[in-house]
């Protein structure tokens, strides 16, 4: 049976099927013949597929009958998309090509191309683990089906799957089919389709977007003494802040899911398993753990809020080099991007401005007023509840874990890998505040993060399924609704100071995106943001940049994180700014382009930024 189709939120078909040709040998009738009329079919069958273009020997052919994934009561098919002239010259030669036949089967078919293909994945043939896996499944498989593997496909297989329809064969003790006694006992019902929250056209920008910022970083010199950008890596992610809908999730490296259609070779899985090619198969907004950088401290904020260590309206006298108390050396010297100072900042200004001074000393006071705070591990517990330490539970595979760093951390981690420092420090704590030392989070983490930011507080758990509909009635016959993960208490005052400085970020003078987001309509859509720049060793940083819009009532929360391409507020914040003139209607989304072919999206993408983030 024919499985189901996948669609966008707008009904726009993602993966369909297609009608390909396919030539099968039938074993059992092949078992009929002597070795010189064995050898004489095959010979004609190999001869035959090579004057269509498709060139084949008769050892190959041999190694493709005697492939045990297939089973022994149904034809092998041993060439696919074969030209319909040579089904005809098979049909007509069928005396002299005893067990051959060219059929019509269905496909899967990828309209659009590479887009969301990481969120859509891929089909393959069945392996006996995954067969013994499913036992006695409603929708029987044999070693010859196809079945999901990856993304969308693998999760909601027993949705997408048809039920097979069954034909009754005679068979000798060999194995060996003697005739058929009932065609089409049970007709095949095809598999449920399944709509999906993501919007086809938002995910195109994503990925063009994405592509352009990549190009461009590339192009761009390194600044002062970073190494050069030579990032190939990266991923965008658009939620609903209200549900946890998925409506984009773009990462690159990305592959062509039709590669898999009727099997893969081993030399396109070797480039597609070749770290030199990054790992294209790696959904890298859910599996790339990355430091986020400041994009980090709004999060360290509303744990200094809670720990009442700050008010909103508490400052600081940013000199640009922030020294730990009771600590003498260079080691103990904590600066801003190029040590530039801002004077007196509060709170709103220190996520506008991005002072790292700011959150050094939050980090440093965590540490050392811990035990009026409650212990070593106070600030990690209140970071904990933002859900950075596990996983989202969205609804594809592969996800990985973040990481909130401790006291406690330090000590397990070091039981396994032997550490040559295994105390932690006040300077832990600083690095922990900026987003930087050990903390990791996934692209899709930050995502989430920010949404709750802009919700008042609710984790919502990604949700890229939106319902399932009968495959031949359109009936809806499964929903997806939203589910909680979590909800952070956050007093209002707060959460309007944390939002405050986050719009600064992009409207008002010193805002480290306001470059990239020059000329944008903030009075009638704000946009709350917070860039980022991560530093790695020996490595160009990595842009990252975390936002919901509009800032008041939010309506999408977005994530972007580009490895070793520069800085977030002129490298990350163009790609975002780019979504939310979409998202806004400020400029009309293009539809996606059919088969996914991408263009640069010139000067739709402002250049810019303060680059002190």
């Amino acid at each position: 049976a024919p499985r189901g189709r996948i669609l966008d939120r707008n009904g726009k078909v993602l993966v369909d099927n297609r009608i390909s040709v396919q030539v099968t040998i039938d074993r059992a009738v092949l078992s009929d013949l002597d070795d010189e009329e064995r050898l004489a079919v095959l010979t004609r069958l190999a001869d035959g597929l090579a004057r269509s273009g498709i060139p084949t020997t008769v050892d190959q052919l041999e190694e493709r009958i005697a492939d045990q994934r297939f089973s022994p009561y149904v034809p092998v098919p041993v060439a696919s998309d074969v030209p319909e002239e040579l089904k005809i010259w098979i049909d007509e030669h069928a005396d002299e090509l005893p067990s051959v036949a060219a059929i019509r089967v269905a496909v899967r078919r990828y309209p659009y191309g590479r887009l969301a293909s990481h969120v859509l994945g891929y089909t393959g043939k069945i392996t006996k683990e995954e067969l013994d896996a499913k036992g006695e499944a409603a929708k029987p498989y044999t070693l010859n089906d196809e079945i999901g593997k990856s993304g969308v496909e693998r999760v909601y297989e027993d949705h997408l799957r048809g039920k097979p329809g069954i034909t009754q064969l005679e068979v000798d003790t060999d194995g060996n089919t003697v005739r058929v006694i009932e065609e089409g006992t049970t007709a095949p019902v095809p598999g449920d389709d399944l709509v999906l929250n993501i919007d086809i056209d938002v995910q195109a920008t994503a990925e063009q977007a994405r592509q352009t910022a990549l190009a461009r970083a590339a192009s761009r010199p390194p600044r002062g003494d970073d190494a050069p950008n030579v990032g190939k890596v990266g991923s965008t992610v658009v939620l609903d802040p209200n549900s946890g809908g998925v409506i984009a999730m773009a990462s690159f490296p990305n592959f062509a899911p039709s590669d898999f259609v009727d099997g893969i070779s081993e030399k396109e899985w070797a480039l597609l398993s070749d770290p030199a090619n990054h790992y294209p198969l790696n959904n890298w907004a859910l599996q790339g753990q990355y430091a986020p950088g400041s994009t980090f401290k709004p999060f360290t904020a509303l744990a200094a809020l809670e720990a009442g260590i700050i008010t909103p309206q508490t400052t600081v006298n940013d000199t640009g080099v922030f020294q730990v108390p009771g600590c003498r050396g260079a080691s103990c010297l904590f600066r801003n991007d190029q040590s530039k100072a801002y004077g007196i900042v509060d709170l709103r200004r220190s996520l506008t401005v991005s002072s790292d001074f700011y959150y050094y000393n939050l980090g440093a006071r965590f540490w050392t007023g811990q035990d009026a705070l409650g212990g070593p591990e106070a600030f990690a517990n209140l970071l904990e509840k933002w859900g950075f330490y596990n996983k989202t539970g969205i609804d594809l595979t592969g996800e990985q874990e973040g990481r909130i760093p401790s006291p406690k951390w330090l000590k397990a981690y070091c039981e396994q890998a032997k550490c040559l420092e295994t105390t932690w420090r006040t300077g832990d704590n600083v690095n922990m505040a900026i987003g930087q030392g050990n903390v990791l989070a996934t692209p899709l983490q930050l995502a989430v993060g920010y949404a709750a930011l802009g919700n008042g507080g609710v984790r919502w758990v990604p949700q890229v399924a939106k319902e399932v509909r009968d495959g031949v009635t359109g009936r809806v016959t499964a929903t997806f609704e939203p589910k909680q993960a979590g909800k952070v208490e956050m007093n209002p005052a707060w959460q309007q100071a944390i939002v405050d400085g986050l719009i600064g970020v992009t409207t008002r003078e010193g805002g480290t995106a306001v470059g990239a987001f020059a000329g944008f309509p903030s009075n009638a859509y704000p946009v709350a943001a917070k860039t980022g720049t991560a530093q790695v060793s020996r490595k160009a940083p990595t842009a990252v940049f975390g936002a919901f819009g509009p800032a008041l009532a939010p309506q999408y929360a977005v994530s972007v994180l580009l490895e070793e391409s520069g800085y977030g507020g002129s490298v990350a914040a163009p790609v975002a700014r780019r979504l939310f003139d979409v998202l806004s209607g400020t400029v009309p989304l293009p539809p996606a382009p059919e088969g996914g072919q991408l263009g640069d999206v010139g000067d739709l993408v402002p250049e810019g930024g303060d680059v002190s983030d």
